[in-house]
């Protein structure tokens, strides 16, 4: 027979379910519970005494409990009041059971919390109910049994082996009723945003294993479902005693984007893989000279879908692994057979359109989610921006090495080298050379001021605390109106704002994060200005241009700080494949092993004849 609270809301927003069964074994129920939302009072009492009346026990201290909460929680401090709670149960049971010879020798456990608010509450207990916490995915017990057994494993006279085994690890060495008073735990608990506290009797713990309750317990299922699953746990296990459960939830944090991006994000493109296959068909992947010899089926699947999945892992788990990976494995081979960069080009700018065409069907049906996978999406297609580019320089190294080695060859046949043919020693990267030439015919000084105008209405629409936005218009100004036809500015623009950043998202990504910020505002500020639909043109292109070679020479520097650490990620890469397939077999044995193996001990039996019972 099974009793349960409905769930209620409680204060601070928690969510509170509790349920109690008679058990398999025993005829009547001994514990009692107290669910209390409005006063956030939740406890569990398992009643001893059997013939001497456990189940009064139990039903006295609870009702004693309660009223001591009621009549002096405006006077007392929580902590305080909670213990003092207890203490005047203990000395109700004992009075009760002085008062009638069949009671004598009637008791209780007690485990006890006080909720607070949804940042703290206050546990107690005496005997051997329990408190456990949840917290992100583990679990951890709050209290300590109460047993002769504990006891004397507190002072190091008995270990922890032989106190499993020793005949009397169930007798209690204190509870409420056995004396005028008690000695109370209290445990002053902080709570944070999606903890879980179970308060239970033992007739949970003592037939269901540790991992059950916590895979229950870290379901994610509404409290009143975990409460009446534990206990169904427990009855499989055996049921040999009385079970009650009260399950607390805290409220969850509220989602970062991040996690939004790992959820919702991550399963809402993986949806919309078919359409991104399409579209990629329709521009024209599948005649790209990459894909010459496959079918179109072939070159969807191996391309275009290839990407498409490595995107969604990488929003999955908030890494850019994958794509980078793709992306050397696209390019790389096409490379070392000769392969033009122009065919590189083409196939990625597709991908790119179709993975924007996707991000943008999403966006609106959900602009919200829309909006961060357009983020997440477009940092994907940056990494793999970046590892072409890393292979681009790799590729310019090596043909720098190449003509300095010919170079010193030339030089020891010929007295006097050609005096205009010169070479620098130190690679080079090509988006990242001064002298590169910028195909520019001049700027006239009424597209400069119009081009300054532009900038200083993007400046006033920046927010204050945007210091970053503001460096880059600063420097995108200096860019656009530079007549000098190379890409000095650019570069020098580029380190000032990289600066000394770390190679991760926490340092890379606010820097694109606000380049991609000031091509918006830009772009809308350009509207703004007093001039003709031509020369709004004129100032949109040079100022795209500027912030294109701005992007470009940031881009030098990460590809330049990243380096030493693709080739140590591909390395990690093949290591954890390795360790999760031991994982998987390790997982797979213990599964097997608790299959056959796993038991509970009837504590309903004597000892000496207590079996063993398969659930």
């Amino acid at each position: 027979m099974s009793q349960s609270s409905a769930p209620a809301p409680a204060a601070g927003g928690l969510r509170v379910a509790g349920d109690t069964n008679v058990g398999k074994v025993r005829t009547t129920n001994e514990d009692a519970m107290i669910v209390d939302p409005v006063r956030g009072l939740y406890v569990v009492f398992d009643g001893m005494g059997g013939a001497n009346a456990g189940d009064i026990a139990s039903q006295t201290a609870r009702d004693a409990l309660k009223d001591f909460v009621v009549q002096r929680r405006a006077s007392m401090e929580p902590r305080a009041l909670l213990e003092g709670a207890i203490q005047h149960a203990c000395l109700t049971v004992f009075n009760a059971a002085q008062e009638s010879r069949e009671r004598h020798g009637m008791g209780t456990t007690v485990v006890g919390c006080l909720v607070v608010d949804a940042k703290r509450a206050i546990v107690g207990h005496v005997g051997d109910s329990r408190c456990y916490l949840l917290r992100a995915g583990r679990l951890q017990a709050l209290t300590r049994d109460h047993t002769i057994v504990e006891e004397l494993v507190d002072r190091g006279l008995l270990s922890a082996e032989e106190a499993e085994r020793h005949p009397y690890k169930n007798v209690l060495s204190r509870n409420l009723g056995a004396k005028p008073e008690t000695r109370v735990d209290v445990l002053d608990l902080e709570l944070k945003p999606g903890d879980r506290l179970l308060l239970c009797s033992d007739g949970l713990y003592g037939y269901a294993s540790a991992e059950a309750i916590q895979y229950l317990l870290g379901s994610g299922d509404a409290p009143e479902h975990v409460a009446r699953d534990l206990i169904d746990l427990a009855l499989r296990g055996g049921g040999g005693d009385n079970v009650s459960t009260i399950v607390i939830e805290t409220p969850s944090a509220a989602p970062t984007s991040t996690q939004v991006v790992r959820t919702h994000g991550a399963v809402a493109w993986w949806q919309k893989r078919q359409r991104f296959l399409q579209v990629a068909k329709e521009r024209g992947i599948t005649r790209n000279p990459i894909c010459r010899g496959l079918s179109a089926d072939e070159a969807l699947d191996l391309v275009a879908l290839s990407l498409c999945q490595a995107i969604f892992h990488d929003l999955e788990k908030s890494t850019g692994v994958n794509v980078w990976t793709f992306a050397q494995n696209l390019a790389g081979p096409w490379f070392e057979r000769g392969g033009e960069w122009a065919a590189v080009r083409n196939l990625v700018d597709i991908l790119g359109m179709s993975a924007r065409t996707v991000v943008d069907e999403i966006r609106a049906a959900d602009n919200n989610l829309g909006f961060l996978l357009d983020i997440a999406v477009s940092r994907a297609l940056v990494v793999a921006e970046l590892a072409l580019g890393g292979l681009l320089a790799e590729r310019l190294r090596q043909v720098d090495a190449d003509l300095i080695h010919v170079h010193a060859a030339i030089g020891e046949t010929i007295d006097t080298p050609p005096p205009e043919v010169t070479f620098q020693d130190q690679p080079t990267v090509p988006f990242l050379r001064p002298d590169r030439p910028v195909t520019n015919s001049g700027l006239t000084e009424e597209l400069v001021t119009a081009i300054t105008k532009t900038l200083t209405i993007a400046r006033a629409r920046t927010s204050p605390r945007a210091e970053l936005v503001k460096q880059i218009l600063t420097a995108l100004e200096t860019i656009a109106v530079d007549a000098s036809g190379n890409f000095a500015s650019a570069v020098t623009a580029a380190r000032d704002l990289y600066g000394v950043r770390s190679v991760d998202d926490a340092g890379v990504m606010p820097l694109y994060d606000a380049l991609d910020s000031v091509r918006i505002i830009t772009a809308s500020s350009v509207h703004q200005i007093s001039a003709s639909d031509a020369l709004r043109a004129k100032v949109l292109s040079a100022i795209s241009s500027a912030h294109q070679r701005l992007v470009n020479a940031v881009t030098g520097l990460v590809l330049e700080a990243v380096a030493p650490f693709s080739e140590r990620l591909r390395e990690v890469q093949g290591v954890t494949g390795e360790l999760r397939d031991q994982v998987a077999r390790a997982e797979r044995k213990r599964a097997e092993l608790e299959k056959k193996f796993a038991t509970t001990i009837d504590q309903s039996q004597p000892w000496d004849k207590r079996g063993t019972t398969e659930w």
